[in-house]
């Protein structure tokens, strides 16, 4: 059976096109390109099928066995994969405005780096040159990709794919804003700091730098300990080196940046009291955060 029809822009599928796939792929032939448009594919055993640059839009997938597809470059617009087997599939570069996620099955499923959509990839190219308005648009169409999936993944437990999800539609997100916006930057302090609430590891080297930064502050101006007032520019420092000066200082930071307030030690001056405030705010805040997120790791395992 030849493949040449299928590849034809104007071919119309009928009620043999599934079966006639079914039988290409079956005698080992690639399908790559092939144009089935709206075509009725219900229940198709496509396992490890090369559907490269394929058109699929508004094609009806449901509850077909496709493990390990290699559908990369091709056009899923508004195509309806519900219950569909999309396990190991390779999905990069796809355009997947509109499609029907519902209770498919995308365990490790290929997105291609950072987990981009070709819809971002399409923002990003004409944000460069300069056209601003198309930019919005296929960010808006990135931001439905990201939450339709996020939303599929979730029912299915896929945690660690869901929080990528999560984290691109976000970015996504705030690229919609205006650039010097309050929000826009908030936003982007939550993505480096926190990875959204998503990555353990930007939480952890918060802490660590709110940590040492607000233990250096207080040394500028110093910090009343049992009789003596440690910092950098006290005659005390001489006498104890700047290095145990400094674990004094630290241990005062964990203290407040851990809320317990022990009170054996009290800042000095308006500068102190005020980091003190900034520095019991944040901490009540990424440990609040951290704990969600070690959460959701151990409820995923």
């Amino acid at each position: 059976m030849s493949i040449e029809k299928f590849l034809k822009s104007d071919f119309t599928p009928d009620e043999n096109t599934r079966n006639e796939i079914e039988k290409l792929h079956q005698e080992g032939k690639s399908l790559t390109g092939v144009q089935l448009k709206k075509a009725d594919m219900r229940g198709a055993k496509l396992v490890n099928a090369d559907l490269q640059n394929a058109d699929l839009t508004r094609a009806d997938f449901s509850g077909a066995s496709m493990y390990g597809v290699n559908l990369e470059g091709a056009n899923l617009f508004k195509a309806n994969f519900e219950g569909a087997n999309l396990k190991a599939a390779n999905l990069k570069n796809c355009d997947c405005l509109g499609t029907d996620f519902s209770g498919t099955k995308l365990n490790n499923a290929e997105w291609g780096a950072e987990h981009k959509v070709i819809n971002e990839k399409d923002a990003e190219k004409a944000f460069a040159e300069g056209n601003r308005e198309k930019a919005l648009e296929k960010y808006k169409e990135a931001e439905d990709i990201y939450r339709a999936l996020k939303i599929s993944m979730q029912a299915q437990t896929l945690g660690e794919d869901v929080g990528k999800m999560f984290i691109r539609e976000m970015i996504v997100k705030r690229k919609q804003m205006p650039k010097f916006s309050p929000i826009r930057f908030v936003s982007k302090l939550a993505h480096i700091t926190t990875g959204y609430g998503e990555k353990i590891g930007n939480i952890l080297y918060s802490v660590i730098t709110v940590l040492i930064f607000c233990a250096l502050i207080y040394g500028i101006n110093g910090v009343v300990y049992q009789d003596r007032i440690l910092g950098f520019f006290v005659e005390d420092v001489a006498e104890y080196g700047y290095l145990r000066t400094f674990g004094n200082l630290f241990y005062f930071s964990v203290v407040v940046f851990s809320t317990v307030g022990f009170g054996e030690i009290v800042p000095l001056g308006f500068l102190n009291k005020m980091v003190m405030i900034f520095e019991g705010m944040t901490g009540g805040l990424i440990l609040s955060i951290f704990i969600i997120a070690v959460y959701k790791q151990l409820m995923d395992r």
